[in-house]
C-alpha cells in the first residue's frame, strides 16, 4: 500500500508537468500572436494608402530625394517702399487754403495723369494774391508777344539787329511759358493741383481746409510699378553680403512665398559702413510690383547667400506638422506611403534643410502631403496594407 502511495504522487507530478508544458506552449503562442498583431498595427498605423484616383483629384506630385548645394540664409524683416524714381512729390506753388477736388482723396487711391486733386485758394490773400499775379502774367505775355512780332517784322526788313531780335524772342518765349503754366495750373485766384503721373496716392500730407505756404509738400504719388525692399541686418553678416544670390519674400499673414525671379527682382545695394547710432547694415532689393505687394507693408525676407554646404533640402509643401513634430510621407510601394518623422534645419521660406530622417534616393510626396495625412486620419486602410514584400 505504501508503494502505491509513493507512485501516485510521481504520476501526478508527471501529469502536472505535461499540463504545465502544454499551458506554457499555449501561452507562448498567444503572446507571439499578440506581438504579431502589435507589430502589424504599428506598421499599419505608420503607413497610408493613397490611390491613383485620389492623387488625380488633388494637386499631387512625388519627388526623388537628392542632395544639393545648401546656401546660407539670413532671415530678417523688410519694408516695401516706392522706388525713388517712381515717387512724385507735389508741392504748393503759393500760399493759400487747400480745397480737395474729391473728398475720397486718401492713401491708396488710384489716380490718372492730369487728374485734378485739389486747389489752393489764394483769392483773399493780401500778400502774393494770385488774381493780381495772373493779371501781371497776362499783361507781360501780351506785351512780350507784341514786341516780338513787331521786331520780327522789322528784322525781315533789316531794320532791327540780330541781337535785338533774339532778346525779344527770348522774352516772348519766357512770358509764353509762364502764361501757359498759369493757364494750366491757376484760375480765379486758385492753384489747381493735378496728378503728374498715373499711379496711386502714396501719402496725403495736408487736410482739407488747411493753410499751406509756397514750397510745402502736399502729397506723394507713386505709379507702384517698381518697389524697393529695405532691410537692416546685423553687421556680422557684412563679409558674406557680396555673395547674395537671391531672396525669398513672404508677406505677413499669408502663406504665399515669392522668389526674386517671381517679381523680376535683384539686389540693388547694401551698406558699406555702419555708424555708432545704427550698427545695422542696410540691404535694398528692387522688385517689380505684381499687384499683391503693398507699399508701406512689412514682409519676412530670406536673403540667400552662396555657400559650399551640401545636404537634403525639401519643399515646405512636403512637410506636415503634428503635435509639434514634423513628418514627410515616403513612398513605400505603389500607392502606399510611410509617415516618417524628420528633423529640420533652417528654411529659406520655400525649402527646408532635413538634418535627419531622410536618405538620398528615397521618394517623397512633394505636393499633396496634407491630403495624404487626411487620408490617414480617415482610418480607411486595409489592415494588410502595411506588409511590404
Amino acid at each position: 500500500m505504501k508503494k502505491y502511495l509513493l507512485i501516485i504522487p510521481i504520476v501526478l507530478g508527471l501529469l502536472s508537468c505535461g499540463d504545465h508544458e502544454e499551458h506554457h506552449h499555449d501561452h507562448d503562442h498567444g503572446h507571439h500572436h499578440e506581438h504579431d498583431e502589435h507589430c502589424e498595427e504599428e506598421v499599419v498605423s505608420n503607413t497610408v494608402a493613397f490611390s491613383h484616383e485620389q492623387m488625380e483629384k488633388v494637386d499631387f506630385s512625388l519627388i526623388d530625394v537628392k542632395k544639393s548645394t545648401v546656401n546660407q540664409v539670413i532671415k530678417t524683416t523688410a519694408q516695401i517702399v516706392p522706388a525713388q524714381d517712381e515717387l512724385k512729390i507735389i508741392t504748393a506753388s503759393t500760399n493759400g487754403i487747400v480745397e480737395y477736388c474729391d473728398n475720397g482723396l486718401v492713401t491708396g487711391l488710384e489716380v490718372t495723369k492730369n487728374k485734378e486733386l485739389f486747389t489752393i485758394n489764394n483769392e483773399n490773400m493780401a500778400e502774393g494774391n494770385l488774381s493780381v499775379r495772373e493779371e501781371e502774367i497776362v499783361t507781360e505775355y501780351k506785351r512780350a508777344k507784341a514786341n516780338y512780332e513787331r521786331k520780327k517784322s522789322l528784322h525781315e526788313d533789316r531794320l532791327v539787329s540780330e541781337s535785338d531780335m533774339q532778346t525779344a524772342e527770348t522774352e516772348y518765349l519766357n512770358a509764353k511759358k509762364e502764361y501757359e503754366n498759369m493757364k494750366n495750373n491757376f484760375a480765379g485766384g486758385k492753384q489747381l493741383v493735378k496728378s503728374p503721373i498715373s499711379g496711386f496716392v502714396n501719402d496725403v500730407l495736408v487736410e482739407n481746409g488747411s493753410y499751406v505756404v509756397a514750397g510745402q509738400t502736399l502729397m506723394t504719388l507713386s505709379n507702384n510699378d517698381k518697389l524697393y525692399l529695405k532691410a537692416e541686418i546685423s553687421s556680422k553678416y557684412y563679409p558674406v553680403l557680396k555673395s547674395i544670390v537671391s531672396a525669398n519674400i513672404k508677406p505677413l499673414n499669408t502663406n504665399k512665398i515669392y522668389s526674386l525671379n517671381d517679381v523680376n527682382g535683384h539686389l540693388l545695394s547694401y551698406g558699406k559702413s555702419v555708424s555708432a547710432n545704427n550698427p545695422l547694415v542696410p540691404v535694398t532689393f528692387e522688385i517689380k510690383n505684381n499687384g499683391e505687394l503693398i507699399s508701406g507693408s512689412f514682409v519676412e525676407l530670406y536673403i540667400i547667400v552662396k555657400s559650399d554646404g551640401n545636404g537634403i533640402m525639401v519643399s515646405n509643401t512636403a512637410l506636415v506638422e503634428e503635435m509639434g513634430s514634423f513628418f514627410v510621407f515616403v513612398e513605400a510601394k505603389h500607392e502606399l506611403f510611410e509617415k516618417r518623422a524628420v528633423n529640420l534645419g533652417f528654411t529659406d521660406g520655400k525649402n527646408t534643410l532635413i538634418t535627419n530622417g531622410l536618405n538620398e534616393g528615397e521618394t517623397i510626396v512633394e505636393k499633396g502631403a496634407i491630403y495624404v495625412k487626411l487620408a490617414q486620419g480617415s482610418g480607411k486602410l486595409d489592415p494588410h496594407a502595411g506588409h511590404v514584400h
